[in-house]
């Protein structure tokens, strides 16, 4: 995308654009990144990485959360139907279950659907000291869009699972 890349926008080859025209593909890039998360998830899943490679950990970071319930239901529904010759011993979303997480940073709808991705697979996190993080104002994001739930999913999406899946904590 045209101005998508701010790092390139002063080099000599760079296209001249507008502002208003730079911006626009930027909001457009930063805005729908996170989608672009989906192929590689389908890719090592369907690719049979995770069955060759049964311990091996994927982690989508800054990857978002509320995307990914309708990928893996939309997975294991074209695996059923017309993908059952590829070279997996169980549908799609159990690789997930085995051997994925996800971070987020604000995701209001993907909070929604723990339940589907299961607490314990997923992370938040601030992006210190990115401009379109979360942080200084942290803790009230985490109270605004955790506060409802228990405490011990609270606790394992903000801190216990980044912590066992490092090693950090048992």
């Amino acid at each position: 995308m045209i101005g998508s890349d701010p790092s390139r926008a002063g080099a000599p080859d760079a296209p001249k654009v507008d502002l208003p025209v730079a911006r626009s593909a930027f909001a457009s890039n930063i805005t729908q990144f996170q989608m672009n998360m989906s192929n590689i998830l389908t890719s090592m899943i369907f690719s049979g990485v995770f069955e060759r490679y049964p311990r091996l950990k994927l982690v989508l970071g800054e990857s978002g959360i509320g995307w990914i319930p309708y990928v893996l239901w939309r997975m294991d529904a074209e695996w059923e139907d017309q993908f059952k010759d590829l070279s997996l011993t169980m549908p799609p979303s159990e690789y997930w279950k085995r051997q994925c997480w996800a971070t987020y940073q604000t995701d209001p709808i993907g909070v929604k659907l723990l339940d589907e991705l299961g607490a314990e697979k997923v992370m938040w996190g601030s992006d210190f000291p990115h401009p379109d993080g979360v942080w200084p104002d942290s803790r009230e994001y985490i109270a605004r869009e955790l506060g409802h739930l228990p405490e011990s999913v609270r606790r394992k999406v903000v801190c216990e699972n980044a912590g066992k899946l490092y090693g950090l904590i048992r």
